[in-house]
């Protein structure tokens, strides 16, 4: 009877142990999240658009388009005019400086000290008085060139805005003095039909 009533308590508490396992993984499998639970539908994703690294880009030559444009013309001879005025004045200078100095070496034998350092310092006078006169002279014909090409420029430059944001282009290059000698023309566009049309307010030549 004593072994019997030992056999029998054994196996309740083995039964018992049983349970409780048995209830703590039944309160795991009500806890724990489902795979569904954890990985978000696929409808919910969200997918990066890719953005293409691929530019295309525009080319032309800046002074055929400004050559183009009808104001040129006006302008070029303006300049012309100007820059005959200032040779034609320096010419006459130096004309002017030539002979005294001939003169000069004709006589100097024959004058006086005081006479001949004075005619020396009167032609190093104007010798300095004509490089002084074509120096201003350039500074006067480039700030000129500066004055009469700005509107033409600042037009152009609106119309390379203009076209470049139409194409969709990342940049355009100046091929003037051969400053692009190979262009890939599957990503490269020739604009410079585009630009004198737009130049002659979008009616084509």
């Amino acid at each position: 009877m004593k072994f019997l009533s030992i056999f029998l308590s054994l196996f309740a508490s083995v039964a018992w142990a049983q349970e409780v396992d048995t209830l703590h993984v039944a309160v795991q499998d009500s806890v724990a999240p489902t795979l569904e639970e954890v990985t978000p539908p696929s409808e919910n994703v969200q997918n990066t658009p890719e953005v293409s690294s691929e530019l295309v880009f525009g080319y032309f030559s800046y002074d055929e388009a400004l050559r183009f444009m009808p104001e040129y013309s006006i302008v070029k001879t303006n300049l012309d005019n100007l820059s005959k005025q200032f040779k034609d004045e320096a010419d006459r200078s130096e004309a002017e400086f030539n002979k005294k100095y001939e003169a000069f070496l004709d006589e100097q034998r024959d004058l006086a000290p005081s006479i001949l350092k004075k005619r020396q310092a009167e032609l190093q006078d104007m010798m300095e008085r004509n490089i002084a006169f074509k120096e201003e002279a350039q500074r006067l014909m480039a700030e000129a060139e500066n004055e009469g090409f700005a509107p033409l420029r600042s037009k152009l430059s609106m119309v390379l805005n203009k076209v470049g944001k139409e194409q969709g282009l990342a940049f355009i290059l100046n091929t003037d003095q051969n400053a692009v000698p190979y262009i890939n023309e599957s990503v490269g566009v020739d604009i410079n039909m585009l630009i004198k049309k737009e130049l002659q307010g979008g009616r084509r030549r």
